[in-house]
């Protein structure tokens, strides 16, 4: 069985996906935004990370196993998934990330003049 285009660039996407998740998280830049992989978060990485390839391969071949049948239709429904997956992603980076921003430019106390003295 070869994987699709989509499939491939699908898969892509979801481990890049997980690897900035893994990154930010572990320097302590970000939290996961996603409510449900939060949880298995709080069991450890490993879970975390055996739950998202979990929810990677197995959409994956099943739509890989489908495509026998109704090629067109999985070719479609991939493309639809690989826009609904960046789109989402990007709405929730812009919404967090932009809020966050904003609120930090809120409580951002205003520069001091800086002066220079020089030592004789």
């Amino acid at each position: 069985m070869t994987l699709t285009r989509e499939s491939v660039i699908l898969i892509t996407i979801c481990a890049l996906d997980l690897l900035t998740t893994l990154f930010l998280i572990g320097t302590n830049v970000a939290l996961e935004g996603n409510p449900i992989m939060g949880f298995y978060l709080n069991y450890g990485i490993g879970a975390f990370v055996a739950i998202k390839l979990a929810l990677i391969v197995l959409p994956i071949f099943i739509a890989e196993w489908s495509k026998q049948y109704r090629p067109q239709f999985v070719r479609l429904m991939l493309r639809a998934t690989i826009a609904a997956y960046v789109g989402v992603y990007l709405g929730l980076f812009l919404a967090i990330n932009v809020g966050a921003m904003a609120q930090a430019a809120e409580y951002e106390p205003e520069p001091r003049e800086t002066q220079l003295h020089f030592v004789p």
